[in-house]
């Protein structure tokens, strides 16, 4: 089962057009034209990619974004050859989506200082130039959630996490998920494993759907029941391996079934009463042991396709259009404050994982032009805080864990007055 691992290249044209008298200029991005690649899963991934992409059919439907074409790419190559041909054709704001081709945005963005690029999810600004605009989020708080609702979902005591190369944070994402499987654990009294815990190198993986299915079997054969995959292209590796489960029980189920069905047959010429109400023969996927997932990038659970869906049990969903309204100032939407999203331009000394922690700080936003568009801010980080990431759960999808929502809410209020009452000493 795949689910659009294939990167996908959309190019869009922005403008507006009148007759008559002088009106008004619009602001902002108004007259632009903008072009966005996504890598490396595309924009059919469930994720942030297709909320970049729903982001842009409502700044269309608006009469902000006029779509004209679109263009798939599948390599890190073709990506930059693409960033290169959207500047040399003029496109003023050209938008990376995912963690796969930063550097190439980076290096294409300093050869165009002309133009603006936006970054969302790419999970670095560290070393970017000053026409480069980047939208990240902070799932810290996000991942020890997953790792709380793991630790309440599993039915063998074994759960399992990743993260992609490049992933914003991606080491401390592992280890707040072990905490909150820990957390989890101590409350109950119960003994669950996290799959390689502690460990950072086995679990950060390249962003392909391969790598994503090889984790998955592997750590389903290590007893994990519940998987917990962030990235881009990687996570559709997991939900590809557990659509295969499916087909693959389905299958069994169905051999099963005919075998059955023959047997009766043979020693009552009648067979089953189709009038009788009974259960017919075997039972669906659905009631198989199949794994557990926590999904990252959408609501999972409306998101993928049956029955993976069916596996869901909390998602972590980044609110990716506050995040461009933050940074872009004529970007559509409305609700929510933005303030507190806008970050620190100037990041200190770069990590493996992204910004050093001072670039975090919070600042007043300054509206500037860059490249030639008005943005309120170069950089915007969305969180559980200030609601640019929430978590939400599939309450009553797998009867055993019905409540999960509620236990997540009060975790996060207890660790919440945790805080507050450190920050009185």
């Amino acid at each position: 089962m795949r689910l659009g691992a294939t990167g996908a290249l959309l190019v869009l044209g922005m403008g507006a057009s009148g007759c008559g008298g002088a009106v008004d200029e619009p602001t902002g991005i108004a007259r632009t034209s903008a072009c966005a690649v996504s890598a490396p899963a595309g924009f059919a991934d469930a994720g942030m990619g297709e909320a970049v992409l729903d982001e842009v059919r409502t700044a269309a439907n608006e009469g902000v974004v006029d779509t004209t074409g679109s263009q798939r790419v599948s390599t890190a190559a073709q990506t930059q050859a693409a960033l290169e041909r959207f500047a040399a054709d003029g496109c003023t704001l050209s938008v990376l989506v995912g963690p796969g081709g930063a550097g190439a945005l980076s290096q294409v963005a300093s050869d165009n200082p002309d133009r603006a690029f936006l970054a969302v999810g790419s999970g670095t600004d560290a070393g970017l130039p000053d026409n480069a605009l980047t939208v990240d989020f902070d799932l810290r708080e996000s991942a020890y959630l997953a790792g709380y609702a793991a630790a309440s979902a599993t039915r063998t005591g074994a759960v399992a996490v990743s993260t992609a190369k490049g992933q914003f944070q991606g080491a401390e994402l592992l280890a707040a998920f072990d905490d909150g499987v820990d957390a989890r654990a101590d409350e109950v009294e119960g003994d669950v494993t996290v799959v390689d815990g502690g460990a950072i190198d086995v679990r950060t993986l390249d962003d392909t759907t391969s790598a994503g299915v090889e984790w998955a079997e592997s750590a389903t054969a290590a007893g994990a029941d519940v998987l917990v995959p962030f990235g881009s292209a990687s996570p559709q590796g997991a939900a590809e391996h557990i659509g295969d489960l499916a087909l693959a029980a389905e299958d069994a189920t169905a051999e099963g079934g005919a075998t059955a069905e023959g047997a009766a047959g043979a020693g009552d010429e009648g067979g089953n009463d189709p009038g009788t109400g009974e259960d017919p023969v075997g039972t669906s996927a659905e009631d198989e042991d199949l794994p557990i997932l926590i999904w990252y990038g959408s609501d999972g659970s409306k998101t993928l396709p049956r029955p993976v869906r069916n596996q869901v049990v909390a998602s972590i969903i980044p609110d990716v259009g506050l995040g461009m309204r933050a940074v872009l100032t004529a970007w559509p939407g409305d609700g929510q404050e933005l303030e507190g999203l806008v970050r620190s331009a100037e990041p200190g000394a770069a990590s493996d994982d992204g910004p050093a922690a001072d670039s975090d700080d919070v600042r007043d936003a300054v509206p500037e032009l860059v490249g030639g568009l008005e943005v309120r801010a170069r950089r915007a980080v969305g969180d559980l805080d200030n609601a640019g990431v929430a978590v939400v759960a599939s309450d009553g999808v797998l009867g055993s864990i019905t409540g999960l929502g509620r236990a997540l809410a009060e975790e996060r209020e207890r660790r919440d007055e945790e805080q507050d009452d450190a920050d009185d000493e």
